[in-house]
């Protein structure tokens, strides 16, 4: 994932699973884990126009690049099929605010 002045892919959304939808897809050992379902999403000016795939994802942590000398945050993750639910609530919010933009304009 990579974004350059918000226009990129990124996460959104956070769905924490239960053990019994981790035993489903696989996951037999979840002690200590706290996976969520997230969307990827190709941004313009950081607003969610595309869903790329839905992931489950184990944790990130924080690293260094070197050749640009800055923190990047990596993900543990395993893709699943598209989540629609956290697509169509992902996809409300820029609505909304452009419903409220346009009844404040009129």
């Amino acid at each position: 994932m990579y974004m350059i002045n918000g226009c990129g892919t990124t996460l959104y959304g956070k769905r924490h699973l239960t053990k019994k939808e981790l035993t489903s897809i696989g996951i037999k050992k979840f002690e200590g884990l706290s996976p969520y379902v997230s969307t990827m999403w190709f941004c313009l000016i950081f607003i969610p126009l595309i869903p790329l795939g839905s992931y489950v994802v184990f944790g990130k942590y924080a690293g260094k690049n070197n050749f640009l000398l800055s923190d990047e945050e990596y993900y543990q993750m395993v893709r699943i099929n598209m989540n629609w639910n956290q697509v169509l609530k992902i996809w409300l919010i820029p609505v909304f605010i452009i419903f409220l933009w346009w009844l404040l304009v009129n």
